[in-house]
């Protein structure tokens, strides 16, 4: 009788279950897991957002360039700075349909502030051998930077 006694109680070596500590550790590990899976979201988004912003970067820019190139004889009027946060950008954005260079520039500056913002800044150069140099700046970098520059997008073509 008294081994069936021995066998029914369990030893220690032979409970099964989990610890307080164990839960507390997987809890702890999959805590971690969330908050990186957090932070990995985060830098997803900021990074999808500038990608969006070069990409728009890049469609206006092609855009001018078509409007140069349709107007290769007042080539050289489109050069200059464009700012979107210029008296022009707030003003002209009813005048997008027009075919002038001065409309066509205007036009230009109403989008590039109605996409990039008022930070938005475009220097085209029409060179004398007829290539063009389109530089599109803004502030996407120094949102995310302390001291960045801004982001700078630069298409060059021959006419």
């Amino acid at each position: 009788m008294s081994r069936r006694l021995s066998r029914g109680v369990p030893s220690l070596r032979t409970q099964r279950g989990l610890s307080l500590i164990e839960v507390l550790m997987a809890v702890l590990v999959l805590g971690l897991g969330l908050l990186g899976l957090a932070m990995l979201q985060t830098t997803n988004l900021r990074l999808s957002q500038s990608a969006n912003q070069r990409t728009i970067a890049t469609n206006l820019s092609s855009d001018l360039l078509d409007d140069i190139r349709s107007n290769r004889l007042l080539a050289a009027k489109y050069s200059g700075t464009y700012l979107a946060s210029s008296a022009t950008a707030n003003a002209s954005c009813a005048r997008i349909n027009k075919v002038t260079p001065d409309d066509r520039k205007a036009a230009f500056t109403c989008r590039l502030r109605e996409a990039l913002g008022e930070s938005g800044k475009a220097v085209v150069e029409v060179n004398p051998d007829k290539t063009v140099s389109i530089v599109i700046t803004w502030d996407d970098d120094k949102r995310w930077r302390v001291g960045a520059t801004g982001t700078e997008f630069e298409m060059r073509s021959a006419l």
